[in-house]
């Protein structure tokens, strides 16, 4: 185990479990693309949270220059005490918005866990990505498709549409916020869908053209993680169940031919050389 992982734990952290569990996950999709770069690579993640994840590629990779943006977004204000403990250990991170920041230099990789959905232009980082990446450079997106009616933070079923849904739960959804210190959690949750992604790079004509790739294995991943992950298991048993019932039915294959239902996306996008 990383020390500052075990210092973590030591230390008591408010949900240190949960992040702790977070950056093991993205660790599993993450390091396979780092082990594949040249030394000396430039990696940037973009709303880096807790920055244990970029404390564990960096133990792994040390000839990889790692660094890491965290505004602090609505809903997860709660995460300032672990970042800025993090930040002491070494790790590059840097709180501000990714929209004001300016690197002196181009990305080999970057990557976005679990924060896509928060983005409130979500185009937007596409397009500003597309610009900070060298050519053949790859973007990584993982985080839920709202094409799939269920809302995992909230562990909601989607009525017809963001709006809807928050009339019909609103008492509920006040409460979980309150009761979990993620004050607007709701409104940072953009609803983005997977089509709707494929269709925005399709219709891209910018300099910075990228190409997309549907990775939907992460399906097999996430059904792997229910399994062996108790945190994940309780927090999005849902999603998880559900997914592992479709495998055990034999349809999961067939679900797969309908790439854009699937309740959660694995996205690489390639910028053309």
């Amino acid at each position: 185990m990383s020390s500052l992982i075990s210092q973590v734990r030591e230390l008591e952290f408010s949900k240190a479990d949960t992040w702790i569990a977070e950056a093991e996950f993205g660790f599993g999709f993450t390091s396979e693309e780092v082990n594949r770069l040249n030394a000396n690579s430039n990696v940037l993640e973009i709303g880096c949270g807790s920055g244990l994840l970029l404390s564990l590629l960096a133990e792994k990779y040390p000839h990889t220059s790692f660094e890491g943006i965290e505004p602090f977004g609505d809903g997860f204000n709660s995460l300032g005490d672990l970042n800025t403990f993090v930040k002491k250990s070494g790790v590059n991170i840097k709180n501000i918005r990714y929209e004001d920041f300016k690197p002196g230099h181009k990305y080999d990789f970057i990557f976005c866990i679990n924060v896509f959905e928060h983005l409130e232009d979500w185009r937007h980082m596409l397009s500003w990505s597309a610009k900070q990446l060298k050519p053949k450079g790859k973007l990584l997106v993982l985080c839920p498709n709202y094409s799939f009616p269920y809302e995992s933070h909230f562990k909601l079923p989607i009525l017809i549409n963001k709006t809807i849904t928050r009339k019909v739960f609103q008492n509920y959804i006040r409460k979980f916020e309150y009761e979990n210190d993620t004050e607007k959690l709701w409104d940072s949750i953009n609803f983005v869908k997977k089509k709707e992604v494929k269709s925005f790079i399709m219709q891209s004509t910018s300099a910075n053209k990228l190409s997309l790739f549907d990775d939907t294995s992460v399906i097999d991943d996430i059904i792997d993680r229910i399994l062996f992950d108790e945190t994940f298991r309780k927090r999005q048993q849902f999603v998880g169940l559900t997914a592992l019932l479709l495998k055990r039915l034999g349809m999961l294959r067939l679900i797969k031919k309908f790439p854009n239902l699937l309740p959660y996306m694995k996205l690489i996008f390639i910028k053309n050389q």
